[in-house]
């Protein structure tokens, strides 16, 4: 049988692990956020560009083919950081949900073991206390 203090320490490492990965949750899905209001913000940016029609020559219609060009190109970085964070996210969710059960797990065996220690020293009373006689 497992000793329970093992047990303990094993559901106090898994309890440590659980707060790790909350915090990396929560850190994924803030860096998500943050990444879709990048992109919101460039598309805007790229929407509301435009060349004003008296300054419209070849020089200027480079310019601003290079400006979008590099705002579309952030654009892209954005989505893709974003579709990378979400699938760091669901791997770290299901690492959450591996850590929980396991918790649980130790947590039934603790549970158990002490059940079992009190019966085995119950026992052991009931054996070496002596039996009363009616006198």
């Amino acid at each position: 049988m497992i000793k329970s203090k093992r047990l303990k320490n094993l559901e106090l490492l898994k309890k440590k692990k659980l707060n790790k990965l909350t915090i990396e949750i929560n850190t994924l899905n803030n860096e998500i956020i943050k990444s879709n209001n990048l992109k919101n913000k460039l598309e805007k940016i790229k929407k509301n560009s435009f060349i004003e029609e008296k300054y419209n020559n070849s020089m200027n219609i480079m310019h601003k083919y290079e400006f979008d060009r590099k705002i579309l190109e952030q654009i892209d970085i954005c989505k893709n950081r974003v579709l990378f964070l979400k699938k760091e996210l669901l791997r770290s969710k299901n690492k959450l949900g591996q850590i929980i059960s396991q918790k649980k797990l130790i947590e039934e065996k603790i549970k158990f073991s002490f059940l079992e220690e009190l019966r085995v020293k119950e026992e052991k009373l009931l054996r070496d206390t002596p039996t009363f006689r009616k006198i």
